[in-house]
Order: structure tokens, then C-alpha cells, then sequence
């Protein structure tokens, strides 16, 4: 009798139904990204409507609405960034949004890397031409400001870091630069020296000043995607800043004394040098990546013009000089 109730039971019982992650007619999910959605926590057993969000050399980005119109953004590292330490990057996106100048961190997966944050609703993406204004600028200044004023992460990923690291991987790999950028490995070696001979002021910083990595509404700006993040010197911080955005040395003085609160002869000196040593690293990072990774992105097109501006800029100033003064 009890088996007969049993099976009367089931019959009457609602078939739980399959969840449903949706994504517009003309988007791909690629089952890499549908499966870290349905690995997140806050998501189990929710229904999703996603799409793909632009931008990012290094991940997979996409916008993330639950069945109760709540909206989110996920991270998924994209294939051949392994070198890449995400625990850092996720520890940068807490800093960031406990100052107040980052979006909230919902969750992370230490073990892939995959990190759910806030949808920054109503911000727009900052380009190079509009951080090249005066306003933007000076918000970029503050928001750094910030960042560097706050306690350290307690890793380095110093600009010598960085460096070292792409030259050992480009001898791996049995790459060099073109011989028109390679007296820049010489160049570097002396600037070094000279970092460390005069001493190196640590701070924790983003690293990574792609136009995208700012967001803006009115007159809020957020950061974005600490991947590189690490304590650095805060003048390579700014001098990545101002050669991103393609600052001439008139331009970028004003933004200078808003985060100094005057030019000072030493300080200029270092962050022109490290505009160079800058454009350097992202440099080999393209050339690396050319060869290790299989995206539809010119990795070999945008390391050479790094390099290129890199020779352009050091023309255009003093350079002996500057290494002198650092």
C-alpha cells in the first residue's frame, strides 16, 4: 500500500524543471563561460538572461541578470592568461570597492579565477580622448590618489618586476625586440640602477591604465580590473597613465602638481622614464602574447606600436638627463 502512495506521490510531484541561461540569437556562449556561470553560488538554481560586455584582453566579459532582474558582471579568464595571478587581481577589486572607487565584489573563485562583481549601471566607458580632458583627468588623478594612500597589498609587481618577467619569457620563447628597440633593454638596465640606487616609494597600484579600466558617471569614476595590480613605484603609475593616453609633457603638468601638489624636478624625471619603460613592458607583453595566445586581437601589432612610441617619446626628451635626475 505504502509503495502504491509512493508512486502516486511522484506522479503528483512537480518535475523540477532544467534552469535556463539565455543569451540573444546572435551571441555564442561558449560552454567554457556557460559553465563558470552555472559554478557560481549566488546563481545556483537560477534562471539567467546573459550577453557578451566588450573589451578585455584577458577575459571573457559578460553582463549577467537573474530571474529577479538583479544585474551583474562576470569575469571569466580567458585561455592562455594562467601567468596571470587572480587572487591579486581580486584582492585589488576589494581595495578598490571599499574605497569607494571600484564596483562591489559579489564572489570569487579562487580555484579558476572567476570573479562576479556589480554591474555599473548608468557609467559609461572612458576613451583615450576623454581622458586626455582636463576634467577626466584630474578624476583619474584623485581616484589614483586614493588607491596609492591606502594600506599596501604586501606583493610587488614592481615595473622591474614586470620587466624581468617578459624578458625571461621572451628568451623562452627565442624571441627579440626589433634591432630599431633593442638599445631599450640596455636603457632599462641603466634606469634600474638608478630606481634603486636613489630608492623606490611603494604604494599600491592598478598597473594597468587602458582607457576601459575607467569608468565615469557624472562626475564618479570607477576602476576596473586589477589583474596587474601589485605595490609600485607611483610614478610609473603615472607615467603609464600619461603615455596611454598620449599626454605631451605641457599637458600632463597640470595633472602632475594635482596629485603632488607641485612638479618637482625629480619626480617629472621619473615619470617621463617611466613612460618609456612603460611602453617597453606592454611592448614584449604583445610580442609574448602573439605567440602564445590565439584571439582575434593583433597582439604582434599592438606590441610593435608600444615599442615604437616607446623610441618616439625618448627621442622627444632628454633622456640622459632624466636617467641623471631620477
Amino acid at each position: 500500500m505504502s509503495s502504491i502512495v509512493s508512486e502516486m506521490m511522484a506522479e503528483l510531484a512537480p518535475t523540477p524543471s532544467a534552469r535556463t541561461i539565455a543569451c540573444p540569437p546572435a551571441c555564442v556562449l561558449p560552454t567554457s563561460v556557460k559553465q563558470a556561470m552555472e559554478d557560481v553560488e549566488m546563481w545556483a538554481g537560477k534562471d539567467l538572461m546573459v550577453k557578451p560586455v566588450d573589451g578585455g584582453l584577458n577575459n571573457e566579459n559578460w553582463y549577467v541578470r537573474d530571474e529577479m532582474s538583479r544585474e551583474f558582471f562576470i569575469k571569466v579568464p580567458g585561455t592562455g592568461t594562467a601567468f596571470i595571478d587572480r587572487s591579486v587581481g581580486h584582492a585589488g577589486a576589494m581595495k578598490a570597492s571599499d574605497l569607494g572607487i571600484g564596483a562591489k565584489v559579489y564572489e570569487f573563485d579562487p580555484e579558476n579565477g572567476v570573479e562576479v562583481t556589480e554591474f555599473l549601471r548608468g557609467y559609461d566607458t572612458c576613451t583615450t580622448t576623454s581622458l586626455r580632458t582636463l576634467e577626466q583627468g584630474l578624476e583619474a588623478m584623485q581616484t589614483y590618489r586614493a588607491l596609492h594612500a591606502s594600506e599596501k597589498f604586501g606583493k610587488t609587481n614592481m615595473m622591474f618586476d614586470q620587466i624581468d618577467q617578459h624578458i625571461a619569457q621572451m628568451r623562452e620563447l627565442g624571441l627579440s625586440l626589433p634591432p630599431w628597440a633593442a638599445h631599450l633593454l640596455d636603457d632599462y638596465a641603466e634606469v634600474k640602477r638608478s630606481f634603486l640606487a636613489s630608492g623606490i616609494d611603494l604604494v599600491p597600484c592598478h598597473n594597468d591604465p587602458m582607457p576601459g579600466n575607467f569608468m565615469v558617471k557624472g562626475d564618479t569614476m570607477r576602476l576596473i580590473d586589477f589583474e596587474f595590480c601589485g605595490d609600485n613605484e607611483a610614478t610609473y603609475e603615472l607615467g603609464l597613465f600619461f603615455c596611454e593616453m598620449f599626454y605631451d609633457d605641457e599637458d600632463m603638468l597640470p595633472l602632475i602638481e594635482a596629485y603632488y601638489g607641485q612638479v618637482r624636478r625629480e619626480e617629472l624625471a621619473r615619470i617621463r622614464v617611466s613612460r618609456v619603460m612603460g611602453d617597453l613592458k606592454w611592448g614584449m607583453w604583445g610580442i609574448i602574447n602573439s605567440q602564445v595566445r590565439n584571439v582575434a586581437f593583433d597582439y604582434w601589432k599592438y606590441g610593435i606600436w608600444k615599442l615604437m612610441r616607446a623610441v618616439t617619446y625618448q627621442r622627444s626628451i632628454d633622456w640622459s638627463g632624466c636617467v641623471h635626475a631620477i
